[in-house]
């Protein structure tokens, strides 16, 4: 190498140590071309970067665009500063991203399989490409990991789940629906409702708004509605009463000893397997839901308590707390 730079040192250059010549600098020495830099410069988002091209040959300063959204879980909000509409992209879930062996959970993943691969059937019919489901059951039985588990199916199939999870948000969600279609017309889509007797329960506004979504003027093509609640006895019977609003229902079941079992042996490892009683774990879990199992492997697995204990503080939570005393208020009385 040194033999290398004492012959670079020529025509009036500088000379150079060797540890301060770079391979380039060498190498342009000896003849060889040298290497073209190229610097990629990160845009600034904020800035507009181009022109979007209106009506009447009238151009308007736009910012950077792309042609289709990435897939993912979405919330529909309002730009102030640009006047519009947007999509802001929520982290995904997955800790209860888990294929149970539930029959309510094999059909409805079938069931919105089946109505992917049949576009081409619906258009033959002239029917809308839309599908309703309505999931209910007890808090804690699983339809939170059902939801996360379409949305991973979806999101496979490059599709985009939006979450509508207010009144506020059918507000935004019909006023921007019609304009996602026009830019992304065949997007896979499907729109979560959870709990939505808090969205459209007995005399609210929202309700005929909802409703114009799912079977009115609004209707959108390729989408699935997912819709849960933990009080199916507050929803309208013009909700849960017309296939063509919700197709499908379906209720979510406390685990039985195959889904409780198959959900312990998913959560810990083989060494923590060995180093419990599952049968037991199996059996003193009878008639609780997977809120209450996740539960049992935290505070046993992570947190170190025993299982007894964990059982115990368990079952005590069915009793309704209650304050015992002289019924004063105040501190010290």
């Amino acid at each position: 190498m040194s033999d290398i730079v004492e012959e670079t040192q020529h025509d009036g250059e500088p000379e150079a140590n060797e540890t301060s010549l770079t391979t380039d600098e060498i190498l342009h020495r000896n003849g060889f071309p040298r290497i073209e830099k190229k610097f990629s410069q990160k845009k600034d988002l904020d800035i507009p970067c181009c022109w979007s091209n209106l009506k009447n040959d009238e151009y308007a300063p736009a910012y950077v665009t792309v042609p289709k959204v990435p897939a993912g879980v979405y919330e529909i909000g309002w730009n102030s500063n640009m006047g519009t509409h947007t999509l802001k992209k929520q982290p995904f879930k997955t800790d209860e991203l888990y294929h149970l062996p539930s029959p309510e959970i094999t059909d409805i993943l079938q069931d919105i399989e089946n109505f992917w691969n049949r576009a081409d059937k619906y258009k033959q019919y002239n029917f809308v490409h839309k599908r309703g489901i309505l999931m209910y059951g007890d808090p804690g039985c699983g339809k939170s990991g059902i939801i996360q588990l379409i949305s991973q199916k979806l999101i496979e199939r490059d599709g985009i789940v939006i979450n509508v999870k207010d009144e506020e948000d059918v507000d935004m969600f019909t006023s921007f629906i019609t304009t996602f279609r026009k830019i992304e017309p065949n997007r896979p889509l499907v729109v979560l409702l959870e709990d939505i007797d808090s969205i459209a329960g007995e005399n609210r506004y929202q309700t005929a708004r909802l409703l114009n979504i799912l079977d009115g003027v609004k209707q959108i093509e390729g989408v699935v509605y997912i819709a849960t609640t933990n009080y199916p006895e507050k929803l309208q019977e013009r909700i849960t009463n017309r296939p063509s609003r919700f197709d499908r229902r379906y209720k979510v079941e406390t685990p039985n000893e195959e889904i409780r079992r198959a959900y312990i042996q998913h959560k810990l490892n083989e060494e923590d397997i060995k180093g419990i009683d599952i049968d037991e774990w199996v059996k003193r879990t009878d008639g609780m839901s997977l809120s209450h199992l996740k539960e049992v492997v935290i505070s046993v697995i992570v947190m170190g308590r025993t299982f007894e204990e964990t059982m115990n503080n368990l079952e005590s939570l069915a009793e309704k707390p209650r304050i015992k005393g002289s019924g004063t208020v105040g501190f010290g009385k």
